[in-house]
């Protein structure tokens, strides 16, 4: 609602009343005062939509001023209605409550009004038999009008999340590429790291060794054997699923006692602390990729090193800490980092709504320290309790204007009925199948086609309470006010029926049911004074009740086509708009998807192009024997790899100096 639509109402609210009171009589202080108040209260709801609360105590307050200045004397319907007009006032203001304020807050609202209904039905009419009928209509009007407030802001609510899903869905379909490619850099560095790395490591060692140390020689064969063929099938895996699926499963990480195994069978010295217990998949995920990352740069910078490994529960927060203790040995292996290492780390810790801080620690060595939040238990209880109370809050707006449909629908046929004097049996016979006419209205949303058939059924309750003399004849024009259970029969169906291209039969199938029963009851009812004569056969009489239903049919014809017709565009306004919702969201995924797909294909074609026949390389010259061939095969797959990872777009860190015996590690890679 923009600020023109927001003054619309309390212009015609002041423009009705001001021709209602004071009108057109001649100045007066009651005339001036009257005219002040009254625009004073169409000034205040025109500020509705941004502070409603403190707008419904000024309208409160204007209308008491009002009352206090306006004459007594009826001048439409009955004696005092001079603001007749703007005393719909405080439940324009109340609506906004609801609409736009806390559950809470409609409440207190609510209840302030009530209480303040009384003193101003006293002041204005007295203390008389009418004050607690009065209050008690006051108090249901003003539980109806937060009802549907409460509905409005549910509405708001409903298109504020469709909003927020379009924009999530806009957004990763505009970072899906981005995304992606740092996801594959991560895995595809991975690979690099904890694989390539340490074959070229191993392979480095043993020849530098090789005089003093000749068995290393088939050890590195043997290890570039093993690890090139793991290797390679990573890598084929990789090309196989990249295009087809994201990232392995969580649930498929090992420990990280295994993964220190590894790292200690090329000569790193790891110790290992963990808590008992299982991590979140998520969580294990992340963790294990830290410390693979944490291990091969120490391989690569500190080897043979001293590393602690301590993942401990702190608080709310899980931590990792590796430290190392460096090394007085030159690196093995330099200039195998592409620059990744720290920013791969630290985006798995993000990603979980963590921290990582990576550095040189004090007294020698490197600490890479990560921090997560739990996920505790808390978290979907509370989530829950918000779910259960609005899904009550929700129940009760609907069983409200659900309660105030049926008791509209009763509120003449039951008129009608205390008006008439009956026998308590007689009274009780007619209230029941009243009651059973309009009852089946309160599951009009759930069941909107049950709810018609019931409507429609029960609307042979009259004819057959005339039929067997329980119900005397001057009752029949009660059940003539029961038609409104009928049409809000057919506008549930047209707005929230299944099959909706049937729900065009509701209104045909309301008015035949209920032209039909008339018809009978009418030609059934008994008369004052009794028939001297019935119709001449069954002929006669089946032409009659025909003619009465087809003259009743073409009557209701009107009024019940508007109901469908109403309930129709209703419902396809709301499919319209969910539809727009939807199909935006899924756009955007579609197109989300379909990024990610492309990069992924994209690596995927890299990796078969420029990686694999290198990798493949490593374990056939291992197998060979060629242990010089081994270390150029590992260090062009490593060198082809790092092309890729440049093709994806992230920039490298800048140079850092070769690190030393005690070094100052650059960007872990």
């Amino acid at each position: 609602m923009n600020r023109w639509t927001t003054w619309v109402l309390p212009v015609l609210l002041c423009a009705g009343q001001l021709a209602l009171w004071p009108g057109g009589d001649l100045p007066s202080v009651a005339a001036v005062a009257g005219t002040a108040v009254i625009l004073l209260i169409g000034l205040a709801l025109g500020l509705r939509t941004s502070r409603p609360v403190e707008v419904t105590v000024a309208v409160a307050a204007g209308i008491s001023l009002g009352t206090w200045v306006a004459p007594g004397a009826q001048l439409v319907a009955f004696p005092g209605d001079a603001l007749l007009v703007i005393s719909f006032a405080d439940q324009v203001a109340l609506f906004s409550v609801a609409a736009l304020r806390s559950y809470r807050a409609t409440v207190l609202t609510l209840v302030g009004l009530v209480l303040w209904q009384a003193p101003l039905t006293v002041a204005r009419d007295g203390v008389t038999g009418d004050l607690l009928p009065d209050l008690i209509f006051a108090a249901v009007l003003y539980v109806v009008v937060a009802a549907f407030g409460r509905r409005r802001a549910r509405w708001r609510a409903d298109r504020s999340e469709a909003a927020r899903r379009l924009a999530e869905a806009t957004r990763a379909q505009r970072d899906a590429a981005d995304a992606e490619r740092r996801r594959l850099a991560r895995e595809l560095h991975d690979v690099t790291a904890h694989h390539l790395t340490s074959i070229v490591v191993n392979a480095s060692a043993a020849q530098m060794l090789a005089a003093k140390r000749p068995e290393l020689h088939a050890e590195a064969l043997d290890y570039a054997t093993r690890t090139g063929r793991d290797t390679l099938a990573a890598l084929r895996e990789l090309v196989a699923i990249m295009p087809l699926d994201a990232e392995p499963s969580p649930e498929s990480v090992p420990a990280l006692g295994d993964l220190a195994d590894d790292f200690r069978q090329l000569g790193q010295v790891i110790t290992v602390t963990v808590p008992p217990g299982r991590l979140p998949p998520a969580l294990a995920a992340a963790v294990h990729g830290i410390a693979r990352e944490a291990l091969t740069n120490t391989l690569r910078y500190a080897p043979g090193a001293k590393v602690d490994i301590e993942l401990r529960h702190t608080g709310d927060h899980t931590e990792l800490v590796i430290d190392d203790a460096g090394s007085a040995a030159a690196p093995t292996a330099t200039g195998l980092g592409g620059g990744r290492g720290t920013d791969g780390m630290r985006d798995r810790a993000v990603a979980l709504g963590g921290t990582l801080v990576s550095g040189p620690r004090d007294g020698g060595g490197w600490r890479v320290h990560a921090t997560f939040p739990h996920v505790t238990t808390a978290t979907p209880q509370i989530r829950l309790r918000g779910m259960v109370g609005a899904a009550l809050r929700r129940v009760r707006s609907d069983t409200v204007i659900d309660g105030a449909l049926v008791a509209a629908t009763l509120l003449l046929p039951v008129l009608g009925l205390a008006l008439d004097v009956h026998s308590p049996a007689a009274a009780t016979l007619i209230l029941l199948a009243l009651l059973s006419h309009s009852l089946p209205l309160f599951w009009r949303r759930t069941r909107p086609w049950w709810t018609l058939a019931a409507v429609a059924l029960t609307a042979w309750t009259a004819p057959l309470l005339f039929g067997t003399g329980g119900a005397p004849a001057d009752s029949a024009p009660t059940f003539l006010f029961t038609i409104g259970a009928d049409l809000i029969a057919v506008y549930s169906v047209a707005a929230r029926g299944t099959r909706p291209g049937l729900t065009w039969l509701a209104p045909i199938a309301a008015t035949a049911s209920w032209s039909l029963s008339l018809a009978v009851m009418v030609l059934t009812a008994p008369q004052d004074p009794p028939r001297t004569e019935l119709p001449a056969g069954a002929v006669m009489a089946t032409a009659s009740i025909a003619v009465v239903a087809v003259l009743v049919a073409i009557a209701l014809a009107l009024p019940m086509t508007a109901a469908w017709l109403t309930g129709w565009a209703i419902r396809r306004r709301r499919t319209r708009r969910l539809d727009h919702e939807h199909h935006g969201v899924a756009t955007a995924l579609a197109q989300a998807a379909a990024r990610t797909h492309e990069e992924r294909t994209r690596v995927a074609t890299g990796l078969r192009d420029a990686v694999l026949h290198h990798a493949a390389e490593v374990p056939a010259a291992a197998e060979a024997g060629d242990l010089p061939r081994v270390l150029t095969a590992a260090r062009q797959a490593l060198t082809a790899m790092r092309a890729l990872l440049d093709g994806l777009g992230r920039t490298p860190p800048p140079t850092a100096p070769t690190p030393g015996p005690h070094r100052s590690r650059p960007g872990p890679g």
